[in-house]
């Protein structure tokens, strides 16, 4: 059991993070406030929500666990996340930004259609309900461990406190109170640094040597696996495709990129999102070797038990609920940004487009009653999902969406960069090149980093040989190309729109952003192989 203290530094820190969400959120009186906060935000609170949403408490907990284990190789699953950044900078980011949409899923009805567009949104929905569960699943596990409560009581109390925070101030709300959970986990990475190194009375160096020894600083593995989630090819080729839907296609990320001024605020956030949220996955990581010379390489009955049982019982009075209370800010931030971005997904993408015909916003009311529907749904995701798991959760969570982040991928490059593909061709590919990707996955037992890949290529391929049996005639020529990246970028020269106050925004454009992103790429690779000389 914690201490009264540590009950009063965690009741204080959520109320400060709730009266934070209420402050931020009192000047909405639009829907564009409410879900984009008049795209006026500035780029470093933007930059910090969108590392933050992936940290959340699953870092802060799950990574330390997966490295006990596994040591740095589970940093391959990251490494590639630059290189997805720099995708969305260079092409995609360009072409959603000038189109001036809401959801990026609208973007796939006007270039392909309306299959395509429900198809993608579907993936998205299954995909954040996935991510958001577990996000919950995390302190829920440290409240279980704290007052033997059973999951079924303690879900609904988190779900509840994550509505509260989605309707108090929207995505303004959002943004804010992410910039505050970074600086929180941070401050948690430290504290689980420090004391152990203080408790065995050893160097960081002196610690990390011993890691060294066991093999848990070892990350580079350049042999061709298609079971091993972990090797230099499954992260290049898996994973770059499974963090290109994530920052250039997925809805909660692109929504808190469109809230910013402009593009240069645009690229500046994802530019330094990019370092952070990497930067801060490294060193959760590093924790769990750190905790393996610490607990002596002692086996937990799951990998998420390594960090809990540090919290619960190595750590001070005081200290405690300043750490606990982080690992919910870091939930209830994440949980709050995805179903801020599933709440506006469902408005524009389903809502507005097949039952509501009222030229006024949507109303308040309605908002609040499609986010607390999510949250009802999230309960029981999280029970039925990951109750039982004794796996690290950022494991499991990849492994579910893996095999919808391929099609989903595919589908978007074949909206984006082909002038053939239509809708009941890319709709098609989806549907196949998610079956045989499943089939694939069981059949020969790939590893989950191998999904998106697989997924992608059955996906486009497919796609596009389908959509020449399928032709279209609907959409001519002229506004087909006007939607791809190709063709939006000539269209923008001809117009005289190539930059805003300096910074370009054509896509296919190589500006310092684009440059610096794929710099630090690969100068992760040489950090990787420098700290194992």
């Amino acid at each position: 059991m914690i201490s009264t203290i540590d009950v009063i530094v965690f009741a204080g820190y959520l109320l400060g993070m709730l009266a934070i969400g209420y402050f931020s959120g009192r000047g909405n009186k639009t829907q564009e406030d409410y879900l984009l906060a008049g795209r006026n935000m500035p780029w470093l609170p933007i930059a910090l929500s969108v590392s933050a949403t992936m940290i959340s408490a699953n870092s802060f907990v799950g990574s330390p666990g997966w490295a006990y284990n596994s040591g740095l190789a589970p940093f391959m699953v990251n490494i590639t996340v630059p290189l997805a950044v720099f995708f969305a900078v260079y092409i995609t980011t360009p072409v959603i930004y000038h189109l001036r949409i809401t959801s990026v899923y609208e973007y796939m009805e006007y270039r392909l259609g309306g299959l395509s567009r429900n198809l993608t949104v579907a993936q998205f929905f299954i995909n954040s309900l996935i991510q958001v569960s577990s996000m919950v699943f995390v302190p829920a596990l440290i409240l279980q461990r704290i007052t033997g409560w059973s999951l079924n009581v303690i879900v609904p109390i988190i779900v509840l406190i994550a509505i509260v925070y989605t309707l108090l101030g929207g995505i303004k709300a959002v943004i804010w109170t992410d910039t505050i959970q970074t600086v929180v986990v941070w401050l948690g990475v430290f504290l689980a640094v420090i004391i152990p190194l203080k408790t065995m009375n050893m160097g960081f160096f002196d610690t990390l040597g011993a890691a060294k020894l066991d093999g848990k600083l070892q990350a580079l593995d350049f042999s061709f696996s298609l079971t091993n989630n972990h090797t230099f090819w499954a992260s290049l080729i898996g994973g770059t495709i499974m963090w290109v839907r994530y920052f250039a296609f997925d809805q909660a990320q692109v929504q808190r990129i469109l809230t910013s001024r402009s593009m240069k605020g645009i690229k500046s956030s994802f530019a330094s999102s990019a370092v952070v949220m990497n930067v801060t996955y490294f060193l959760t990581l590093m924790v769990g070797a750190v905790l393996w010379v610490y607990f002596g390489g002692k086996e937990f009955a799951t990998a998420n038990d390594v960090m809990i049982n540090f919290i619960l019982e190595e750590l001070p009075v005081g200290i405690i609920g300043l750490v606990i209370a982080g690992a919910f800010a870091a939930a209830m931030s994440s949980v709050d940004s995805l179903l801020n971005s599933m709440t506006t997904v469902f408005i524009k993408d389903i809502y507005e487009k097949y039952f509501y015909h009222g030229e006024e916003e949507v109303s308040l009311k309605t908002t609040m009653t499609i986010s607390a529907t999510f949250g009802v749904i999230i309960i029981f995701v999280v029970i039925l999902a990951f109750g039982g798991t004794v796996r690290s959760v950022l494991d499991l969570v990849g492994n579910y969406i893996s095999y919808f982040s391929g099609p989903a991928c595919g589908a978007f490059l074949l909206a984006m960069f082909t002038y053939r593909a239509n809708d009941k061709g890319v709709a098609s590919g989806f549907v196949l090149g998610f079956i045989s990707g499943y089939a694939i996955a069981k059949s020969f037992g790939v590893g989950w980093l191998w999904n998106p890949a697989i997924g992608c290529i059955i996906t486009f391929v497919l796609g596009y040989v389908l959509s020449l049996l399928f032709t279209d005639s609907s959409k001519p020529i002229k506004d087909i190309k006007k939607f791809t990246a190709q063709g939006m970028r000539a269209e923008m020269i001809a117009e005289g729109v190539e930059d805003e106050n300096g910074v370009s925004l054509l896509p296919f454009s190589m500006d310092k952003y684009a440059k610096f992103l794929l710099i630090f790429f690969l100068a992760q690779y040489l950090f990787l192989m420098l700290i194992n000389l």
